[in-house]
């Protein structure tokens, strides 16, 4: 027995050395040995069917699982120990040998003694350090990075497991592990079944999982499937999203998120936290036919949005490496900053920087007052109360005043409009606090010509010392300093970091002492996104007045303010006109402004008769968000002479099942919706749309490809030309027949 013990010991030694090894049986008396027979100072956890000991044995620390006596059947242990042999993944818990020992005891038994069978059957995993998700969860700070690498994996570890036809089928935070990595790792495998390609999934007796994160079909007895896994995953998702249970609505969830996300990729992570939220809401329909197809779905969406958030990375800077670090002092180093791209015609060159650069910059005069030292005393009692003037023409502002300090420290910022300037001369002025009047102590004069000029991703400024003077311009009046101040000044754009923090001249007509509980907030602009919507056809159109025949038919598409309209449809009087045109318009988030649908008949001219309309919420899930930049499928709706849009939403979700089996007689028409996110809106008229297809759409190997591989030579003045490949962009009329402007981008091969 003693030399089994040994040789089991080397082996388990092995395994956690070569992750290719394969788990083995291990006699119990060498997992007595390394937990201390079950020392109670070994625990490191307990459930309701196991208590989990830290096994220990030189340097090496294992995770040994010692399973209750209610969880004695041969049948679930075995399956157990078939569904961990086959899970060997990075975000599975890696299992290395297990234990089914069975050992005759002295017993009591009604008052008797007895020789009774004792079974002890133990699992034996990796020790992974860390706590479990459920712990990581209730903290106090989850950071973004964090959260989203451990969704990922959790994904790319149940992905593995269905692969291997596994179905966990009791997935729960207290169920995943963080190693050290915080890399989360998939452990209790005590629900799971194992199944084979064309084996039964039936259900035949009731699965005990975790009430919350178990899927309703699941608790009502049906077929175990994989969508099973994938409701708890949703689950799972919205407690990291959330920090809680239950539900919460994406705008409270991207606010809880927008103070912790830093502000250069704040953008690009709220993206990030909207599609794990509506990856999460998919996971968690109460339809499994409704969740995704399976977490490959989830991880190839989150692939595609990282690679578009990627792309636009390389669309705005050349490189986002740091710069190397000096070998010595004296060194030749090579930098690497963001530079801008250009974009543009050729000579109209423009730097984008940031998002601001999407609406028109507005130019702010900014102050940065960091600190002072050296001041002079100014009374009798040999004290100082300083404070800072900021004075511009007429307008004024200050910082707080210290008490007794000749080298304040106040790091405040001031903004002033760039549209409102008044003078030629910035006037920085320290001033003591009296209790009469406040006395000049020095000043600084900045020429408004002189003052530099950044943008953001240009280097901050760095805030220099300037020797203070008196109202004559003298550094050293009767011999002596008046100390000096550290400033920062600089003409900027509301895209600056600074702007957030700053006082703004004209932001209030309030002294300083009113503004000490008043603070700027920059608001971002409503992110614009492209509504396309194709009108296609109607059927069984009935005219405004039975008495007649139908006349020419048109579709009045409407939202808000931007109203299109369709020419007649074809053939004209037809109850079935076909229409086939497409338009597209600018909408912002939170899609306040439903999608109105008409159907007008043309009795006569400048009369419109209205025959049915459609109220359609442009918010999901009515109208689908294109991602992909790929085809959507059109919807017949349903017209009808009077809709609310709560009628409307209705009709789009459920209603309109119930409506097929109606007797009642309606009208249809056919629509093809979808918000197309892929694509950059452009600051301009939405009536002249000149970028419906951009580059983002189509590469430019794809279009070469398209155009015939660019073998085709092109001679100029009796010379060979290279090949020339030419991208036209946007080049669409719409509705009103008016031609959009084209954007032509020459790419030399």
């Amino acid at each position: 027995m003693e030399h089994k013990a040994t040789t089991a010991r080397s082996y388990l030694e092995q395994i956690l050395v070569d992750e290719t090894a394969e788990p083995t049986a291990l006699p119990l008396s060498l997992l007595k040995d390394i937990t201390g027979d079950f020392s109670d100072d070994q625990e490191i956890g307990r459930g309701g069917f196991a208590v989990v000991y830290k096994g220990i044995f030189g340097d090496k620390v294992i995770a040994v699982k010692k399973l209750s006596n209610a969880y004695m059947h041969e049948t679930e242990f075995d399956r157990e120990i078939e569904c961990l042999m086959r899970a060997k993944h990075k975000n599975v818990v890696r299992f290395l040998g297990y234990c089914d020992d069975t050992q005759r005891s002295r017993e009591i038994f009604d008052g008797k003694h007895v020789m009774a069978e004792i079974h002890q059957r133990l699992l034996c995993f990796e020790y992974v350090r860390k706590e479990s998700l459920d712990k990581y969860i209730n903290g106090a700070y989850r950071e973004w990075g964090t959260c989203y690498k451990i969704i990922k994996g959790i994904c790319e570890g149940l992905q593995y497991l269905h692969d291997n036809h596994i179905i966990h089928l009791d997935l729960k935070p207290a169920n995943i592990l963080l190693d050290d990595n915080m890399e989360p790792k998939i452990a209790d495998f005590g629900l799971s079944r194992c199944f084979d390609e064309n084996q039964s999934r039936d259900i035949t007796k009731t699965i005990l999982g975790t009430i919350g994160y178990l899927a309703p079909e699941i608790r009502e007895g049906g077929v175990i499937a994989r969508s099973a896994d994938l409701y708890s995953v949703g689950v799972i998702m919205l407690e990291i999203l959330t920090g809680q249970k239950g539900y919460q609505d994406i705008g409270d969830v991207l606010e809880s998120w927008s103070d912790r996300l830093e502000r250069s990729q704040r953008d690009t992570l709220c993206e990030q936290i909207r599609v794990c939220y509506e990856i999460a809401l998919e996971c968690r329909e109460f339809n499994p036919k409704m969740r995704p197809p399976s977490a490959r779905d989830i991880i190839d969406r989150l692939h595609t949005m990282e690679s578009i958030q990627g792309w636009f990375e390389k669309i705005f800077y050349f490189s986002t490496e740091p710069a190397q670090l000096p070998g010595s002092a004296y060194g030749l180093v090579e930098t690497k900053p963001p530079l801008p791209v250009k974009v543009g015609q050729c000579g109209a060159a423009t730097k984008m920087a940031s998002i601001y650069d999407m609406v028109e910059p507005m130019s702010y005069l900014c102050v940065s007052v960091v600190k002072a030292r050296d001041l002079p005393t100014m009374d009798i009692t040999g004290a100082l109360d300083p404070y800072v003037e900021v004075k511009l023409g007429n307008f004024k502002s200050v910082t707080r005043h210290l008490e007794k300090n000749a080298n304040p420290v106040w790091r405040q910022m001031f903004t002033f409009s760039a549209a409102h300037l008044q003078s030629n001369q910035l006037e920085v002025i320290v001033r003591h606090k009296d209790v009469l009047r406040a006395d000049f102590v020095g000043r600084v004069v900045f020429d408004m010509s002189d003052i530099p000029s950044r943008l953001p991703p240009d280097s901050q400024l760095a805030p220099q010392w300037y020797s203070l003077s008196d109202a004559h311009g003298e550094r050293f009046p009767h011999g002596n300093s008046l100390g000096e101040i550290m400033l920062a000044v600089w003409i900027g754009t509301q895209a600056d970091e600074a702007f957030p923090e700053a006082w703004h001249s004209d932001a209030h007509s309030l002294s300083r002492e009113g503004l000490t509980n008043t603070r700027s907030k920059v608001y971002y602009s409503p992110k614009l996104i492209y509504l396309k919507v194709s009108v296609i056809a109607a059927q069984d159109l009935i005219a405004a007045d039975k008495g007649r025949p139908l006349a020419p038919t048109i579709a009045k598409i409407q939202i808000g303010n931007q109203i299109r309209r369709t020419r007649p449809g074809q053939p004209q009087g037809s109850a079935n006109p076909a229409w086939n045109e497409e338009f597209m318009f600018v909408v912002s988030e939170p899609f306040e402004d439903p999608l109105v649908v008409t159907v007008e008949e043309k009795v006569v001219a400048g009369r419109d008769e209205p025959i049915g309309r459609v109220i359609i919420p442009v918010a999901s899930p009515y109208v689908p968000r294109n991602d992909l930049v790929k085809s959507v499928p059109s919807k017949w709706f349903t017209l009808l002479r009077r809709m609310t849009v709560d009628e409307a939403a209705a009709d789009v979700t459920t209603g309109i099942k119930h409506r097929e089996h109606s007797k009642t007689f309606t009208s249809k028409i056919q629509l093809r919706m979808s918000l197309e996110t892929a694509y950059h809106v452009l600051d301009e008229s939405t009536c002249y749309i000149s970028d419906l297809h951009p580059a983002a759409a189509e590469t430019a190997e794809e279009c070469h490809r398209r155009a015939g591989g660019g073998h085709a030579q092109r001679a100029r003045h009796g010379r060979q030309q290279e090949p020339l490949l030419r991208c036209q962009v946007g080049a669409h009329a719409h509705a009103a027949g008016h031609r959009c402007p084209t954007v032509e981008r020459a790419v030399h091969l």
